[in-house]
């Protein structure tokens, strides 16, 4: 693969070499079967091959120089062999493709347009001015039969399918090159692709479908895919003999079959070829021809938005097509030469049930190709969809955990914030009374050691808890701990560390203020021993702080309302005070998300000289 890519870096300033060359080989073909004596055609033969070769660098000038050559053909009065016919259709054939690969988009419609006002033209130099004949039969008209309107219709038509089918190739390959542009690079040109490039000058058109003119399949896809076509074949060429024109036409469809699931695009053109050269040739239906539905379920199932789309056109015209050439050879073969007899409306009820089978028929194998398609991207969302769901599941298993250590966090907050409170005012009360009161020193001291000996042992649940992490217990009630954790019924204890730091604190239960679950017990006891210590830490410790714990009234539900009461210092006197509110750090947010965990609210804020703390929490659902 590295030494692939390095040759076609290398060829790559050379690629405008490509139409030069096709046009050379053109010129050379026609030297083969000799040169026309005639010095509109001679002219006509050069302007096709400089037409070809300006394709990539000139389009525009490419697409005038076909009009000037089509038109020296109709001026020439002599009649031209077939050989001449045929190469000036394959420079036609190549200059839609250069065209429509390279120019802009207004040249690109224009030409469309070419190649559907060229076909009339290039079918009239095949039938009435080359060797291409129809039946005569039927009446006369403007000196020409019937018959051959007919069959110059037919032949028109199936030209116009050719040069649309090259259009539209070319028209896939600047789509392709614009999104290898768009793709910045992520994924190299297929060699079809790069070999149509312009050498730069890039198409300036973003498909946000991403088009995939050549797909990248396995080696068991191309495996399968090329055996599949060969045993077509070899099969087709079993049952319909050793005939020239219908091996050609085998081989066309064989590989149409091959390139379906690679490239839709290419092999639909390819079927369209095909299907051209089997009705030139006059072959009726072949086996073979189940090709052409195993193409249109590739277009529908593998291709893009606009290949479908041309599937599905073709899947109408060929229809069309089909019936009108089946009811026409169908005619000529049982003797029906005067289309104006009373046999008319029996071919004209052959030519609808034919049309009505046949659109049925390539309808279908198109639906067909839709249906798997849309079963594939169903079973690729749900694949995406249970990738989505895995993600999600994941994700609140973060969040859990997330939340759990959070949870921990805030209490090792509570418990280390209100230990050290305690300890720091008992060493500083200490100190101050060693000298006058050495009883109250050794009291102090008690005291310090009780508080850190119980802080210990509650940071060392915590730091259990941290250790372990518990994402399939997402339903458990949160605040819920594997270790003993504190509740109401420790609260004096807590009043009592405070009390003795220094803070007159006044205790007071009104009403029926146990019927809390073990979360809103342990938010009750943190949301006080926060107050309290922020209180201790920021408050007037001159003045008693106020706790009370009443039963929640009839309206807001069964629980308890707690509110916490102390007197604010003066911030005139206070450097660490901003404005009228205390910096309290984590300590109110905090408490606010216990109440909001615990299902109740909390609000906080000064009111006249005093910092005020009110909590409601809900008592355990019966």
């Amino acid at each position: 693969m590295p030494d692939r890519r390095r040759l076609l870096s290398a060829l790559a300033p050379h690629r405008w070499v490509l139409e030069p060359a096709l046009a050379v080989v053109l010129f050379a073909a026609w030297l083969v079967t000799g040169l026309p004596y005639d010095l509109a055609a001679g002219l006509a033969l050069v302007f096709y091959c400089a037409a070809v070769a300006l394709s990539r660098i000139l389009p525009g000038v490419a697409l005038g120089l076909v009009w000037v050559a089509v038109l020296l053909e109709l001026t020439e009065q002599e009649s031209l062999d077939g050989a001449f016919r045929v190469i000036s259709a394959v420079a036609v054939v190549a200059s839609l493709v250069g065209v429509a690969a390279h120019g802009g988009r207004v040249l690109r419609w224009l030409d469309f347009s070419s190649a559907i006002l060229l076909a009339p033209a290039v079918a009239y130099l095949f039938t009435v001015r080359g060797d291409l004949k129809f039946p005569q039969f039927g009446p006369v008209i403007g000196g020409y039969y019937t018959s051959q309107g007919i069959g110059f219709l037919l032949m028109s038509l199936l030209v116009a399918v050719i040069f649309v089918a090259a259009w539209l190739l070319g028209f896939l390959v600047a789509r392709q090159r614009a999104a290898n542009v768009t793709a910045s690079g992520s994924r190299g040109p297929s060699v079809l692709v790069w070999l149509a490039s312009n050498g730069g000058i890039e198409s300036g058109e973003d498909d946000p479908s991403r088009p995939e003119l050549v797909r990248r399949l396995t080696r068991t896809q191309l495996t399968t895919d090329v055996a599949g076509a060969i045993a077509l074949a070899v099969f087709s060429l079993i049952i319909a003999g050793a005939d020239r024109s219908a091996f050609l036409v085998t081989i066309a469809f064989a590989v149409a079959v091959a390139l379906r699931r690679m490239s839709p695009a290419v092999a639909l053109s390819v079927a369209w070829l095909a299907a051209v050269l089997q009705m030139t040739t006059g072959h009726s239906i072949l086996v073979s021809n189940v090709a052409v539905l195993i193409v249109l379920y590739a277009t529908a199932a593998y291709g893009d938005r606009i290949v479908r789309a041309a599937g599905l056109i073709s899947a109408g015209i060929g229809a069309l097509v089909a019936a009108l050439y089946l009811t026409v050879t169908a005619a000529v073969a049982q003797g029906y030469y005067d289309l104006l007899s009373s046999a008319i409306a029996s071919v004209a009820l052959q030519f609808a049930f034919l049309f009505v089978v046949s659109v049925t028929v390539l309808g279908l194998s198109w639906v067909l190709g839709l249906l798997m398609r849309t079963w594939r991207n169903a079973r690729v969302a749900r694949r995406a969809r249970a990738e989505a769901e895995l993600d999600r599941n994941r994700a609140v298993e973060d969040v859990v955990v997330e939340q759990e250590r959070t949870r921990i966090a805030r209490d090792m907050h509570d418990v280390v914030a209100h230990s050290l409170a305690v300890v720091i005012a008992q060493a500083d009360g200490a100190r101050y009374a060693r000298r006058t009161d050495p009883d109250a020193v050794d009291e102090a001291l008690a005291t310090i050691a009780s508080t850190a000996r119980s802080a210990l042992g509650d940071v060392r649940v915590l730091l259990a808890e941290l250790r372990q992490s518990h994402p399939a217990d997402a339903a458990r009630e949160p605040g819920a701990h594997d270790g003993p954790q504190p509740s109401l019924a420790d609260l004096d204890q807590t009043v009592e560390h405070i009390r003795s730091a220094g803070l007159p604190v006044d205790l007071e239960r009104q009403g029926d203020v146990t019927a809390l679950g073990s979360a809103q017990q342990l938010a009750a006891f943190r949301i006080v021993q926060e107050a309290l210590t922020n209180a201790l830490r920021h408050g007037d410790t001159s003045r008693p702080a106020s706790v009370v714990l009443a039963e929640a009234p009839t309206h807001r539900g069964p629980g308890i309302v707690i509110t916490v009461r102390n007197t604010m210092r003066d911030t005139a006197l206070e450097p660490t005070m901003t404005g009228s509110l205390p910096r309290i750090g984590h300590g109110l947010p905090g408490m606010r998300e216990r109440a909001s965990l615990a299902g109740g609210s909390l609000t906080a804020g000064p009111q006249d000289g005093e910092f005020v703390v009110t909590a409601f929490l809900p008592g355990a659902v019966a």
